[in-house]
């Protein structure tokens, strides 16, 4: 779920292959009062593929700085249009990556409707304003799943099926993010890049149920069983917005993919909460 306020993870510089990449200039860093480099949006829906959203978060924020990665629909202010934000926000990048899993095109709401077909998606928000704006978008396939096809797609996502897609796979990340990193090269390249000088990251709030370390490690690990050792960076994402151990079993649960080990793992794990 793109979006993001990606900063209040810290403030870093360009390294490695992106070196002398730049993205459009989206602002100012509120801590220091110079522009930061924003380059890259990632758009995901957390039913469908956070662990994966995350995972390549930190390995591309590793390589470009936190500022220069966006996602987490969460830092928007309240009392925002959600809209207008979305729009600022896909505007200030150069490139969108629009992780699909295999729930991406079917995710339903509570009352059984396709998620895709509501104007007001939050994805579909994000998505449709890169192909308007033409801002390059790059579909990111990760557990297996296969390219849209136009004709099942709501009319401004259809542009979508035809872009070039790149695949991510658990066994084959590094490999697969060199892949992906070399098709993003082309839009960070060119100009100048405007740097923030590094300080501390910014104060945020982490629910207390993330600091209860054997707790995450015991769900990490029934997780793990499930989708592989990505579990950790799941949970551990996931209790940063739980209140309680119960909600984060059910949240990490959407994880796993066949409803029959999805039952065995939650009664698994209430054993151990």
């Amino acid at each position: 779920m793109g979006l993001g306020a990606a900063g209040t993870r810290g403030q870093g510089r360009l390294t490695g292959m992106f070196a002398g990449g730049t993205g459009r200039l989206a602002g100012t860093n509120p801590l220091i009062g110079v522009p930061v480099l924003r380059a890259i949006f990632i758009s995901y829906r957390r039913s469908d593929s956070e662990g994966e959203a995350g995972r390549l978060f930190d390995d591309l924020a590793g390589r470009l700085g936190d500022q220069a990665v966006f996602m987490d629909v969460d830092a928007i202010q309240p009392g925002r249009d959600f809209r207008k934000a979305i729009e600022e926000s896909v505007h200030s990048c150069s490139v969108l990556l629009a992780v699909i899993g295999q729930q991406w095109l079917d995710s339903a709401d509570g009352l059984g409707q396709r998620r895709l077909d509501d104007e007001g998606d939050y994805l579909r928000l994000e998505v449709a304003s890169a192909l308007r704006r033409d801002i390059p978008v790059v579909p990111v396939l990760v557990r297996g799943a296969k390219m849209p096809r136009a004709d099942q797609l709501p009319a401004d996502l259809q542009e979508l099926a035809y872009r070039n897609a790149v695949e991510l796979t658990h066994s084959r990340w590094k490999s697969d993010l060199q892949v992906l990193a070399q098709a993003l090269k082309p839009y960070l390249e060119g100009g100048e890049p405007v740097l923030a000088t590094p300080s501390k990251p910014a104060a945020s709030a982490v629910s207390a149920l993330a600091a209860q370390s054997a707790l995450i490690e015991q769900v990490s690990r029934e997780l793990a069983q499930y989708i592989g050792p990505i579990a950790e960076l799941v949970v551990k994402r996931a209790a940063n917005r739980c209140q309680s151990a119960t909600e984060l079993c059910t949240a990490v649960a959407q994880e796993i993919e066949s409803q029959a080990d999805r039952t065995k793992f939650l009664a698994r794990c209430q054993q151990h909460v």
